[in-house]
């Protein structure tokens, strides 16, 4: 599968996930983009945009897009805190679909202050 990680994400994150083709958006020099215009143009590219931005559901019409999304939620971005993730980083990459959008917890207290924000949801499989 084709990612692409986003600004926030740990780039040795993509060691733990080497059965994969992954790409930076630093390594694009498309830092620039933002939101819309980075999916509209990633999505040309790649399957999945792996991100840290919470908000980006709730800023863009993510089922407009051919790319699916997951939101990595940690208390910081050192890759220590992204490492557990990487089994159910690999199960959600076994069932995305384009248009969607799964959110990824290191930490169920995350979880429960997006529910009470509104924000995100955990997947369950």
């Amino acid at each position: 599968m084709r990612l692409l990680f986003d600004e926030g994400v740990p780039v040795r994150l993509r060691h733990s996930l080497s059965t994969h083709s992954v790409t930076t958006v630093q390594a694009l020099a498309w830092e620039e983009l933002k939101n819309g215009a980075l999916l509209e143009i990633a999505q040309t590219q790649f399957d999945v945009l792996i991100t840290t931005d919470s908000n980006i559901k709730y800023q863009q019409r993510l089922d407009a897009y051919d790319i699916a999304l997951i939101v990595l939620r940690a208390f910081n971005t050192k890759l220590k805190s992204y490492l557990p993730l990487v089994s159910e980083i690999e199960t959600v990459l076994a069932k995305i679909q384009p248009g969607e959008v799964v959110y990824i917890y290191a930490d169920p207290k995350l979880a429960l202050k997006d529910q009470r924000k509104g924000q995100g949801r955990k997947r369950s499989e």
